[in-house]
């Protein structure tokens, strides 16, 4: 038995694992002949290789191998890897048996390169080089063996027919491209259009560009949109970008040595029914005009053909003019005539300036009924707002606060409550003045509930400001309602109109009015306002020194409330303070306590709107009256 400090390193090495090269691979290959040539289209011979297994390598089995070359025709790297008869290479040690692997341990073992000659059919390496390469001459490649480090470089020529030129070389024929739609369905086609084009390039050749050219049903061509630099493409046509009527299809194949060839031509008949665009081009969008004007309405054909329905008589476009509120105020009719292919325009007079339109924000509609290709009809529409303006004034600001909407009027319209007990809250301001408020109730024969008669006039209630900037009115709606005019219950229209003496704003709300006791009740709150006061008795200090006003209980849900203030002035109109508080949640007590530094008069007043029921009531506190105690007198 051999000692272990008898073994060399590389013994060692070759116990443990093979030595390997930089490259991954402990075995080095070379071959006698590095070209191979197709005979008759078949290759019959073989080639001899000689795999070496380096000193200290262990036994490796060959048995695949990978040809890589890159492809003339598309210019990119190909690979193809085969399958051999498996077959071993003695490790990288000799001894007395040279045929076959060593142990190291065995007597005279000594690492050394082992070499074995090796006979491989050209068959078996290099016929899938074949069928990808039926017809080239001298094109590189290399073999890589399953275990090898290096790869083997090889020419290799499949080419057997000479050209016309005696060179050897086969003369280039010109490409033949061949389309193929493969949409299917019955014509007429709308949409996308798949379409399939093979180029058929000359195995010799190398493709500079394939083109899918296409010319419409008005012979217009596009050669520019569908390309390919391979010799097979698919196409995805947007048949929507071009006329309806026939599209003919052509394919046409360019190589670098500048031979051409086009297919046969194809037609297939489409129909894209698109709605043309409609647009008012003028005046513009935030325009400001002052006196009257035209309105210019276009339409644009896509690429469907169409044509407008009259809407009055031979009118077929209709414009509308809206105000702030969204009534419409004004409609007029006009005629679209061809100015150019496939542009129609109209031209609209229109006049808003006028004692009955206010200088304000309007909305202009346009709107046309539009017949297909197809004879389905589409709406069209187009909208700009603009303003008017007669002089310097504008319009005064205008909210109502009081009663809010409970719901977004939008989606479900739920009307306010308005009862004996209840008031509305305004603001309005202008800044040369607000001469008047006007609250009308309207009453509709839409919407009025059974019983209700509708008067000829709305009931109206003027309140006079004759003030500028930002001011704030409360209104006793409810105390008017038994009066006469009696104001019957049922559904209305609130309105109310801030008025500066030439221009108007106007702004509405869907209430109801109602008699009904338990609809003038907020829950959980009581009837009415606890005043209590902190009497001071001091000599000279002001008596009471503060007030508190609360509303008994708590509310039952969410509710919105302004709370008033009154500071030296018991008229109810005009608080000289207010809080608006847009949502309180349930549970929510109403109190509010004030301290007194000067004599005077105080009072704090309430409007709460329960969010869920819709009830409004106004709740009027006490007054308190403060004064200075006399002076102690010595």
């Amino acid at each position: 038995m051999k000692k272990l400090s008898l073994l060399t390193f590389s013994l060692i090495l070759a116990a443990c694992g093979s030595q390997t090269s930089p490259d991954g691979g402990s075995v080095a290959v070379s071959a006698k002949s590095n070209t191979v040539a197709v005979t008759a289209g078949n290759l019959t011979g073989s080639t001899s290789f000689t795999f070496t297994n380096k000193a200290g390598g262990r036994e490796a089995t060959i048995s695949t191998a990978t040809i890589t070359w890159t492809d003339p025709a598309s210019n990119t790297a190909k690979s193809e890897t085969v399958s051999l008869s498996p077959f071993t290479l003695p490790s990288g040690f000799t001894c007395a048996n040279t045929a076959s692997s060593c142990n190291y341990n065995d007597p005279g073992t000594t690492p050394a390169d082992r070499s074995v000659d090796r006979n491989i059919s050209d068959a078996d390496l290099f016929s899938k080089v074949l069928a990808a390469n039926p017809a080239v001459t001298n094109l590189p490649l290399s073999v890589r063996f399953n275990n090898s480090q290096n790869a083997v470089p090889f020419t290799f020529t499949s080419k057997t027919t000479t050209g016309g030129d005696g060179s050897g070389v086969p003369t280039e024929a010109a490409p033949a491209p061949l389309i193929t739609i493969n949409s299917t369905g019955t014509p007429p086609l709308s949409g996308n259009l798949s379409v399939s084009v093979s180029g058929n390039f000359d195995v010799t050749s190398k493709v500079k560009n394939l083109v899918l050219e296409i010319r419409d049903s008005k012979g217009n061509i596009d050669n520019t949109t569908y390309t390919s630099a391979n010799a097979n493409a698919t196409f995805s046509i947007d048949t929507t970008k071009y006329a309806d009527g026939d599209l003919t299809l052509k394919a046409i194949g360019l190589t670098e040595s500048n031979l051409r060839g086009e297919s046969a031509a194809q037609t297939v008949k489409v129909l894209n029914v698109s709605a043309p665009t409609m647009t008012i081009v003028s005046p513009d969008a935030g325009t400001v005009i002052t006196g009257p004007t035209t309105v210019r309405v276009q339409f644009r054909q896509s690429v469907s053909t169409f044509k407008l329905q009259p809407l009055s008589g031979k009118d077929d476009v209709k414009l509308e003019v809206r105000d702030f509120r969204g009534q419409v105020v004004k409609t007029v009719y006009g005629q679209a005539l061809q100015v150019s292919s496939g542009i129609y325009e109209a031209f609209i007079p229109l006049d808003i300036i006028g004692p009955e339109f206010s200088s304000n924000t309007y909305n202009i509609t346009a709107t046309a009924q539009a017949v297909l290709a197809d004879g389905s009809t589409r709406s069209l529409s187009s909208s700009n707002n603009i303003s008017t303006k007669v002089s310097d004034n504008k319009p005064p600001a205008l909210s109502i606060l009081m009663p809010g909407y409970i719901t977004d009027p939008y989606a479900t319209p739920t009307r306010a409550i308005i009862t004996r007990t209840s008031a509305i809250a305004i603001q309005t301001s202008d800044d040369n003045g607000v001469s008047s408020l006007r609250v009308d109730l309207v009453c509709d024969p839409a919407t009025a509930v059974a019983g209700q008669v509708c008067p000829s006039a709305p009931y109206s209630y003027n309140v006079p400001v004759n003030l500028a900037g930002i001011m704030f009115r409360v209104f006793e709606l409810g105390a008017l309602m038994d009066a006469q005019p009696y104001v019957q219950n049922g559904n209305y229209t609130m309105r109310v109109t801030s008025y500066d003496g030439t221009n108007a704003n106007i702004q509405e709300m869907p209430i109801r009015i109602s008699r009904t006791a338990s609809e003038s009740v907020i829950a959980g709150l009581g009837s009415g306002v606890v005043t209590t006061v902190v009497p001071d008795s001091t000599p000279g200090a002001v008596n009471p020194t503060s007030a508190t006003w609360t509303i008994p209980g708590a509310t039952t849900n969410e509710v919105r409330v302004i709370t008033l203030a009154y500071d030296n002035t018991m008229a109810t109109l005009v608080p000289t303070r207010q809080r608006i508080d847009p949502v309180l949640p349930a549970g929510t007590t109403l109190s509010v306590t004030q301290s007194f530094k000067d004599e005077g008069s105080y009072r704090i007043d309430y409007i709460v709107q329960d969010l869920t029921t819709g009830f409004t009531r106004y709740y009027q506190g006490g007054e308190v009256v403060v004064k200075k105690n006399p002076t102690a007198t010595p």
